[in-house]
């Protein structure tokens, strides 16, 4: 089978995962009653997210295996040198969160400048540390695929990146509940 039809039959598993999660989410329309729809429109749209990025992700899961498997087969060292690269910005997004969180004097910075670090901020560093989980996922799965002890060492590292910032997060939720 050529890549194309390769390539081609992946984006329809990505299709059918899209179409899945909205086909999940129509369900759940249909389940949730009137009222509650009406007086808790909000609540309504976010829990339709939440269902949708589940049931798409999971059923997203096939194509990327089979993109995973044809990113090894044809490219490897672009392959990993993406992930790698992805890994690295997670914990330069980690600390850039955690920066602007503690830090005292954020007034005292140039408009120009906060307003860019904002942006930064919104549109790359908390979308990439919610994209941490699928992405360490991606990682195992590439580990395993991948052969050579080279590119496992790396990719080791780069789950490291992605697994630490999550744990620490994960003990600091634990603790302020024991608060």
């Amino acid at each position: 089978m050529s890549v194309a039809k390769k390539l081609a039959l992946i984006a329809g598993g990505y299709c059918l995962a899209g179409g899945g999660g909205i086909a999940a989410v129509a369900v759940n329309e249909l389940l949730i009653p009137d009222d509650i729809q009406q007086s808790s429109g909000g609540m309504v749209a976010f829990g339709d997210m939440i269902v949708f990025v589940l049931v798409a992700g999971v059923l997203s899961l096939a194509p990327t295996w089979f993109l995973l498997k044809l990113c090894i087969e044809k490219k490897p060292r672009i392959l990993v040198a993406a992930v790698i690269l992805l890994a690295a910005i997670g914990p330069a997004s980690w600390l850039a969160v955690r920066w602007l969180a503690t830090s005292p004097n954020l007034h005292s910075l140039p408009p120009s400048f906060s307003g860019a670090l904002g942006l930064l901020i919104a549109f790359g560093a908390i979308p990439r540390i919610v994209f941490g989980p699928v992405l360490l996922m991606i990682e195992g799965a590439t580990f395993f695929l991948i052969h050579g002890v080279f590119p496992r060492a790396i990719l080791a590292g780069a789950m490291l990146m992605d697994l630490i910032p999550l744990c620490m997060f994960a003990l600091h939720m634990a603790a302020a509940t024991n608060r």
